[in-house]
């Protein structure tokens, strides 16, 4: 019996040896998903905090998991990659994986109106 492959849209970002954190993000998030279809990356300014700019990207996979356990799998990356609470209280991202959507259910609704968070995901879907 086969699993169903759920559609998932990942947004990343990094302001901390950002373009390096990325490319490891990327290589994690492959190991976990398979294959992944991967924007270009944008810098960006902080939103909401006092930060260097960081680098973005959107990535599109396809999992058999459910959505709580891509949940799981993006915070042990995060984890394993030394993404911590204290730095990013001072402002320090070194990675950070947010699920954008997963099936048909829209998730972070105010990261969905960012531009360049439009941008790349217009870019995925017709490019």
């Amino acid at each position: 019996m086969s699993q169903q492959k759920h559609r998932i849209t990942l947004a990343l970002g990094s302001n901390f040896s950002a373009e390096a954190n990325i490319e490891q993000a990327k290589a994690r998030l492959m190991a976990a998903f398979g294959k992944l279809r991967v924007s270009r990356s944008l810098v960006t300014s902080a939103i909401g905090i006092v930060s260097p700019p960081f680098v973005n990207c959107v990535i599109m996979a396809q999992s058999n998991q459910d959505m709580q356990n891509v949940l799981h799998t993006l915070k042990c990356i995060e984890a394993d990659m030394g993404s911590l609470p204290e730095d990013r209280r001072k402002g320090i991202v070194k990675i950070d994986i947010d699920l954008l959507q997963f099936d048909d259910i829209r998730r972070k609704e105010e990261d969905w109106n960012r531009d360049y968070i439009q941008l790349l995901i217009n870019e995925l879907r017709h490019g």
